[in-house]
């Protein structure tokens, strides 16, 4: 074969191994160096592609299938800046154990470093944000072809291991690579003979599902029955199978749980939710664990680790399926990585029943509904805390909702509404880096991996940094619902200390755009609706919710009101339960 032959024959295997790998996913930024890998994958059959001009939106849009779909799309990109782009998903992805795989297409050896056109030093550009990487050479028949095809399945396995993450493979190609017809049988291929028949991966694996060993599970089981006063701590849950059976051991234990918005168990009504309790310093004085036993990664608010750190409990226990260390204030008792599923099971066959603490929260966590419920009343004008319990309240069981950072995730997390356990819909969010970048895109990739509509609730500035990503919205098979909080500005500053230093927090932290969100929408073709009352807000979002089509509907509202309204129905909640406890 001459050199064009073969460096068709080399794309088409990347792309068809993946494939075998169940890695049908191919998110493509257009690119001239990248031609052999995206013309593999245009023309593969079983491949699904989606195409992004920018390569940022493309990554984000990954890390949003991953988190849904549980398994990693491929990411094809020319060389150059292009494969820069990727790094804020990469980063996160890194840090929250998604899957993900970066194909980056690369000058070949001669034009390293000699001032050629669009190159530049791609080797490890991700550092150590990627769990494996690998220089492959150029397309050559002095390369083994089981080699190549068995570099594919190493990266697929480090993607997908014990601690998931993105994996990077660097291709150098030569011109020409434009596609060009292979012949049929060649001495180099030969040796796929029995791959070609078999449609299977040339190695197959299986990944070893972390279970506790029982000494552990014994010593963790021996701590908790000897507690006098318990706390189950629910951090960010990947899966349903871990949230269940994280929820049915503190039914059994009928003791107090802390549930995170990312543990997919907040809204559950099953449980007595602890965030607006943490407000009274009464309820945290009399209520001092001695042991708290936290399953899964990282909480969104930081109050509960606060307070954890007044309560000093004796053993503080995280268990987790991550190796990766949680352990911010350095108080962290026990470590163990173990899959929350399989270790809650294990302590729920074996436990102690009994109800040490005495502490029961039913009446006093419905009055807190009440409250709640009452703040957000028909003819009252819409505030961001209203927007964020009234989308928890009537957002369809079967849609998903994604959380864009600051204060939409931290309002939904503390003033989310109670449902049935059957009717929670499953929640996305950016958490492990925490960034604003990208959230159109992920959620857009959300909506992709979970195969239905998905509800964005997102801040203004949020939405500004991610605008190109709605180019994506009029292609979806599943609509994305955009909730756009807009208090012109970076409302969570106005939380922190900086917020008094009149002189420069406008300019310099609030940071104003003035832009016009209605000529957003109307220049990419989107429907747009701008409630201002409660009532207005459940009639259009539902409507939105009804139809086949995506949808934009923006808040309007102002960051002093915003900070106001916390502080005034924060301190209502903190005399309710006062009152009770």
């Amino acid at each position: 074969m001459n050199n064009q032959q073969i460096t068709t024959v080399w794309g088409t295997l990347i792309i068809e191994e993946l494939v075998r790998h169940g890695i049908e996913r191919f998110c493509i930024s257009p690119g001239s160096r990248s031609t052999p890998l995206t013309a593999a994958a245009a023309r593969n059959p079983d491949a699904e592609c989606n195409v992004f001009p920018d390569e940022r939106a493309a990554a984000f849009f990954a890390l949003g299938f991953a988190r849904s779909a549980g398994k990693p799309a491929a990411l094809i990109c020319t060389s150059g800046t292009a494969v820069a782009n990727y790094f804020p998903a990469v980063i996160e992805a890194s840090v929250d154990h998604q899957p993900m795989i970066v194909l980056s297409a690369d000058r070949p050896f001669e034009l390293l470093e000699t001032g050629a056109n669009q190159t530049i030093r791609q080797h490890g550009i991700f550092g150590s944000y990627a769990r494996w990487y690998s220089e492959l050479p150029e397309p050559s028949e002095k390369i083994p072809v089981n080699a190549l095809l068995s570099t594919v399945d190493y990266a697929v396995r480090q993607s997908l291991g014990t601690s998931p993450g993105p994996v990077h493979l660097n291709l150098p190609f030569r011109e020409p690579f434009d596609p060009v017809d292979i012949p049929p049988d060649s001495p180099w291929t030969r040796t796929l003979d029995l791959w070609r028949k078999e449609h299977e991966p040339l190695s197959s694996f299986t990944f070893y599902r972390k279970t506790a060993e029982a000494v552990t599970v014994s010593r963790i089981r021996k701590l908790l029955t000897d507690a006098s006063s318990p706390l189950l701590v629910a951090g960010h849950l990947d899966t349903k199978a871990d949230a269940e059976a994280v929820l049915n051991l503190a039914r059994v234990l009928k003791i107090p749980m802390y549930t995170d918005i990312s543990s997919q168990l907040r809204m559950c009504r099953d449980n007595e939710p602890l965030q607006p309790l943490l407000l009274s310093e009464r309820f945290t004085s009399r209520f001092k664990p001695d042991l708290v036993l936290h399953f899964g990664g990282k909480i969104v608010g930081k109050r509960l680790a606060a307070t954890i750190k007044r309560w000093t409990p004796k053993h503080f226990i995280v268990i987790k399926k991550h190796p990766s260390r949680y352990n911010p204030d350095h108080n962290v008792t026990w470590q163990i990585e173990a899959s929350p599923e399989d270790f809650a099971g294990r302590l729920v066959s074996t436990i102690d029943r009994k109800n040490r603490n005495g502490l029961s929260l039913h009446a006093l966590s419905t009055e807190i509904e009440k409250e709640l419920d009452a703040y957000c009343s028909s003819e009252k004008a819409l505030t961001e805390i209203s927007t964020a319990r009234i989308v928890s309240e009537i957002i369809p069981e079967y849609h998903g909702l994604f959380l864009a950072n600051s204060m939409p995730i931290r309002d939904m997390d503390a003033y989310t509404a109670l449902r049935e356990n059957g009717a929670i819909p499953r929640f996305g969010m950016n958490r492990g880096a925490s960034g604003i970048d990208g959230n159109i895109a992920t959620a857009a990739g959300f909506a992709q991996g979970l195969g239905s509509p998905v509800t964005l609730v997102i801040g203004d500035i949020s939405f500004l940094h991610d605008l190109n990503s709605l180019t994506l919205l009029r292609t979806m098979k599943h609509p994305l619902h955009i909730v756009v909080i807009n208090n012109n500005g970076g409302g969570i500053f106005s939380f922190l200390p900086i917020a008094k230093q009149k002189d420069i927090f406008e300019t310099h932290f609030a940071t104003p755009q003035q832009y016009n969100i209605r000529s957003v929408a109307e220049t990419f073709g989107i429907p747009y609706c701008n409630p201002s009352t409660n009532r207005q807000f459940r009639e259009r979002y539902l409507k939105r919710c009804r139809s086949n089509t995506p949808g934009i509907i923006e808040i309007t509202c102002s960051r002093e009101n915003n900070l106001q309204e916390h502080h005034t129905l924060n301190a209502r909640l903190r005399a309710l339960i006062d009152q009770h406890v």
